[in-house]
């Protein structure tokens, strides 16, 4: 599958979805006012439908936001309605595998620097059941570096524009090593049948 199509495609879908709730958040009080038949059951259940429109719209809004840019040496993400922010030291990525596919894929981070990010954690055991491979090539690295400390983070947010960023990072983090699983969603990202140099 062509991910720039998918991306596009994510676009217009999620521009459809916005603009048909507005849409009907709007529409059912006005024909509950042409309607004239109000009373406190059919407002409660007005206000519980509009609550859950809401509610679905900020759900749509936290999963499909992810914006980045590259600034130097470093890499800012901001991910979810919140504009979760990370810093991403380019040099100090060890570490880059994927999980998952499609708009569901995840964007698994091992890094040596924390560089004031409050949403970066410390590698623990519950994060390496989760993420075997991770734990394999952790293991291979830390033997290289004893003395670092390691990090992780998981972008996603985003659907396919994570692909963008996946291919970004594989540009400008030289130094990282990129799983497997990582490049072979970069080839499709790219779309086409060349692998990509990986880093060792």
């Amino acid at each position: 599958m062509n991910r720039n199509k998918a991306i596009r495609k994510q676009k217009k879908t999620y521009k459809r979805f916005m603009l048909s709730m507005c849409f009907i958040f709007v529409l059912l009080p006005i024909i509950l006012i042409v309607s004239k038949v109000i009373n406190l059951f059919f407002i409660l259940y007005l206000f519980c439908i509009e609550f859950m429109i809401l509610f679905v719209v900020i759900l749509r809004l936290d999963e499909e936001y992810i914006n980045f840019k590259l600034d130097g040496y470093k890499i800012s993400i901001w991910c979810g309605i919140l504009r979760a922010k990370y810093i991403i030291i380019c040099k100090k990525v060890d570490l880059v595998h994927t999980q998952g596919y499609d708009r569901n894929l995840e964007i698994i981070i091992l890094t040596r620097s924390k560089f004031r990010n409050k949403k970066i954690y410390p590698v623990e055991i519950n994060f390496f059941k989760k993420y075997p491979y991770v734990a394999n090539t952790y293991s291979k690295i830390k033997i290289q570096n004893p003395e670092e400390n390691y990090f992780y983070f998981i972008i996603n947010h985003g659907g396919f524009k994570k692909y963008i960023l996946l291919d970004d990072l594989y540009k400008y983090c030289e130094r990282a090593t990129f799983s497997d699983e990582a490049i072979d969603k970069i080839k499709e990202y790219r779309d086409f049948g060349i692998n990509p140099h990986v880093h060792k």
